[in-house]
């Protein structure tokens, strides 16, 4: 068992001196609380998101603001869950699930299910209005975009107010993505990668899923081999100028540092800032514009 009930990203609300708020996202852990446990004998996991704050060096004022329905919780490994959180400049948190269904493609493409998808709420907790599956009957409410697989990154751009992310193909298939509201990122039924073994991946007549591919938002860049993409930033600070609005982005298998150059949702340039150093886990900026 590689571990159930993991946290998996921190982030201060972005009027945190104000408000105080922290958020959690983390792998919620349960016994004998499904099925599935209770047949398996074996504690079981799903993503869940709370926030609250620090008063005299003690967690207070906890909310839960979003937890999956107990009959989703499941044994998959929690380094599948995702677990990425992003605000943007209007109210909202996004956060990434990935995963974490019985097998790695099942209810990815599923409405009714919380696997695969990023999620976005206001930052109260409660469903924004213009969210794009609201009315789409069983559909979970939260859902923003659907089609990943271990999304490892999620961040706005500052410059465009468009939220991106970073995902993990399985052998090969890794992505940078511009995320739509309501798009749909194609996985299991478009992706360049491969199983593990080397058979293609072909889940769609099993599924009983037709996707077009003119229904499908194709990543930006993608990684085929797989360099194991993790964490990115956008880059807005004044140390190296000529980076402003570039991405730098982490790998872990890969242990590179990466600088991605995007100019009208196309690569243009990508260099190597470091190579073959460590497992990059998250790229982050200091309050001085340190990396």
């Amino acid at each position: 068992m590689q571990g159930l009930g993991w946290l998996l990203e921190v982030a201060l609300h972005p009027d945190y001196e104000d408000n105080g708020w922290i958020y959690l996202h983390h792998t919620d852990r349960c016994e004998d609380c499904n099925g599935l446990s209770r047949r398996a004998g074996r504690p079981v996991s799903m993503n869940r998101v709370v926030r609250g704050r620090i008063r005299d060096g003690e967690w207070v004022d906890e909310q839960v603001l979003w937890q999956a329905d107990l009959e989703t919780y499941s044994m998959m490994s929690d380094l599948s869950a995702g677990g990425c959180l992003a605000f943007d400049d209007e109210g909202h948190v996004y956060f990434s699930v990935g995963m974490k269904g019985r097998l790695d493609y099942i209810g990815i493409q599923d409405l009714d299910l919380p696997y695969g998808k990023i999620h976005c709420l206001r930052d109260d907790g409660s469903i924004p209005e213009d969210n794009p599956f609201l009315g789409v009957p069983g559909a979970l409410p939260s859902i923003w975009t659907l089609g990943h697989r271990i999304p490892q990154g999620l961040e706005l751009n500052p410059f465009t107010h468009e939220m991106w992310s970073t995902e993990m193909g399985p052998r090969g298939g890794d992505e940078l993505n511009r995320l739509v509201a309501g798009g749909n990122c194609g996985w299991p039924l478009f992706s360049r990668g491969v199983n593990y073994d080397g058979r293609p991946v072909k889940v769609a007549a099993e599924l009983g899923i037709t996707l077009r591919e003119d229904e499908v938002i194709f990543p930006v860049v993608d990684w085929t081999p797989s360099n194991a993409i993790s964490s990115f930033i956008f880059y807005d600070t004044d140390q190296f100028p000529c980076w402003r609005g570039n991405i730098i982005a982490g790998t872990l298998q890969a242990t590179d540092l990466l600088r991605l150059e995007i100019f009208d949702n196309r690569l243009v340039n990508s260099d190597l800032l470091i190579e073959n150093l460590a497992r990059f886990r998250h790229i982050e900026l200091g309050y001085d514009g340190t990396l």
